[in-house]
């Protein structure tokens, strides 16, 4: 493949956008403290209760799910933990390898470009995965649920169901 200065700039340019985008979609994930899901404010009204030290996903709170509901989600995102855990670790040590390889004489940019791909697949498995597991919650809803979720303002709901300014949504 003949590579020319400007597609070694894309290149360049596609991997630190994954870089970049990678502690984002983390946050958005809702680990430990993130802003999706696992807020420490104050919340009121049913279908905001605790699930295993955390609280139900923002964009699920004024939904009004059953306990069965909540136990279900709460299995869907448990089960998907490892998961994440796992392409996220991966994600930083190619990303970590990336750079080292920046400063070493042995820098090749097919060995960076095997590197960026790497990189590039874990962000994609980790999105089909956040996918999947969105997807298995909406199916845990009932229709009047999903009829509910389906008319909240794309604003409001966000990425993983965050404001999309970090504001809280009106109305709540």
């Amino acid at each position: 493949m003949k590579t020319t200065p400007n597609s070694n700039v894309k290149r360049f340019l596609i991997a630190a956008s994954v870089a970049l985008a990678i502690p984002l979609s983390a946050a958005a994930f809702g680990g430990h403290g993130g802003p999706a899901g696992c807020s420490t404010e104050a919340h009121d009204g049913p279908g905001h209760s605790m699930m295993g030290g955390s609280m139900m996903p923002r964009h699920l709170r004024g939904l009004n799910l059953t306990e069965a509901q909540q136990d279900k989600v709460f299995e869907i995102m448990h089960a998907q933990a490892p998961v994440m855990r796992d392409k996220a670790n991966t994600l930083r040590k190619v990303e970590r390898d990336l750079r080292a390889l920046t400063a070493t004489p042995e820098y090749s940019d097919a060995k960076a470009q095997v590197l960026a791909d790497m990189a590039a697949k874990a962000t994609a498995e980790m999105t089909l995965a956040r996918a999947k597991a969105d997807r298995q919650v909406f199916e845990v809803l009932t229709p009047e649920q999903r009829k509910q979720l389906a008319e909240m303002k794309p604003m409001e709901r966000g990425p993983r169901g965050a404001a999309a300014d970090g504001a809280k949504p009106a109305g709540r």
